[in-house]
């Protein structure tokens, strides 16, 4: 079996990475034996169609696009291999991905970070900062699922001014958090990114080099050294990845496949950020965490 695996940035021995091998496994294809895992990705999102056409040459039994911009790229690339998108944010009917969330039809089908309700996040960080008015907002303009409108509603009906700063890189990021610093905003929300999973790391050391408080769209960051995280298990959606792999690699059509959305979202609060970079997190959001990392 001849698995494609496309993202903006593809580590090999990243968690979501090691999760849906060893799913894989679990499920009897195991590399080495069974099973060919080919990687590609790209430095920015906009650029992943040639990645995706190369997997298409390769000739794999199946694509696993994490994020939006990977789907996208994928289905551009081939309307009959089948692809399964992880960690897809936005309106995949409305962005051409599938016919209905029950069945979407064609060669896609996946799990999804639509949902998010942007107004709870920025909810969480007004309770986790009581008296905060203003916010940054670093969101990437490449990802198709990054849509600023709800945002910019969201941050109207919560009564927090936002700053918006674009951010494509990681490089971008530290620049965002350093503009954030500058202009004593000392809180942020990220905006969901496949690019900051892959790259949590750098991500959360950039906000605690500027001693921003960050609330991030994956949980990985707040694991990494972020703040706090508030997001659907990215992880788990990639082992899901692996049994609808299976499915298709048994004769089922992706298609026929119904979209998953998050059946339930997790806060996790890492107080040992909180310390280094001087804050204090409210009691309220302490006691509603679902993981306090100390």
């Amino acid at each position: 079996m001849l698995v494609g695996g496309i993202s903006q940035s593809v580590l090999r021995e990243s968690a979501v990475s090691l999760a849906f091998r060893d799913a894989l496994a679990q499920l009897g294809y195991r590399e080495g034996q069974n099973l060919v895992l080919e990687g590609r990705s790209a430095e920015r999102q906009t650029d992943l169609v040639g990645p995706a056409q190369e997997l298409v040459r390769l000739k794999v039994d199946v694509i696993v696009a994490g994020g939006v911009a990977a789907a996208r790229a994928a289905k551009a690339a081939t309307e009959t291999v089948p692809i399964v998108g992880v960690g897809v944010g936005g309106d995949p009917v409305a962005q051409g991905l599938a016919k209905s969330i029950a069945r979407p039809g064609g060669n896609f089908t996946g799990f999804l970070l639509a949902g998010t309700d942007r107004g709870k996040l920025l909810q969480l960080m007004k309770e986790a900062f009581p008296g905060v008015t203003r916010a940054g907002l670093i969101w990437n303009p490449d990802n198709p699922g990054g849509g600023l409108d709800s945002w910019e509603a969201a941050g109207r009906v919560s009564g927090l001014n936002l700053r918006f700063i674009k951010a494509t890189s990681i490089e971008e990021m530290q620049a965002a958090f350093a503009t954030l610093a500058t202009e004593k905003i000392r809180v942020a929300v990220v905006n969901a990114d496949p690019l900051w999973v892959t790259q949590s790391k750098r991500a959360a050391e950039a906000a605690l080099r500027y001693q921003v408080a960050a609330m991030w769209g994956h949980l990985p960051l707040a694991e990494a050294g972020g703040l706090m995280a508030y997001a659907p298990d990215i992880t788990d959606q990639f082992r899901q990845a692996a049994g609808y792999v299976k499915k298709i690699l048994d004769g089922t059509r992706a298609g026929d496949l119904p979209l998953q959305y998050p059946s339930r979202w997790t806060l996790v609060v890492n107080l040992k950020t909180a310390k280094a970079i001087g804050v204090t997190v409210s009691p309220v959001i302490l006691s509603r965490a679902d993981r306090v990392i100390e």
